[in-house]
């Protein structure tokens, strides 16, 4: 799926399976019952290099780039989270300030 996006600077497309389910569990793991994102499905499509932010699809269509933590979290802030319309609002974002 990730191959469908032309990722820049330094994101780089999932292509492993196990490796997309596995952050989405993290994610799920992460969000309080208030977060943004509880409830939502989403799916793991790209990742920044040496850092922890991951860009999820979610069942909306509509694409949510996360701060993972990886700690349980109870304050809705966190895991940090932006969410874009689509692929092309999110990369008209300059890459330092993703």
């Amino acid at each position: 799926m990730s191959a469908a996006y032309p990722w820049d600077a330094d994101w780089d497309g999932i292509d492993d399976p196990a490796e997309a389910e596995a952050l989405a569990r993290e994610l799920a793991r992460e969000v309080c019952p208030q977060h943004v994102l509880s409830g939502k499905a989403a799916t793991a499509i790209g990742r920044r290099r040496h850092r922890d932010s991951v860009l999820f699809l979610l069942d909306d269509g509509k694409f949510a780039q996360v701060q993972l933590t990886w700690n349980v979290e109870r304050d809705p802030f966190w895991p940090f989270t932006q969410i874009y319309p689509d692929f092309a609002a999110w990369q008209a974002v300059p890459p330092e300030d993703r």
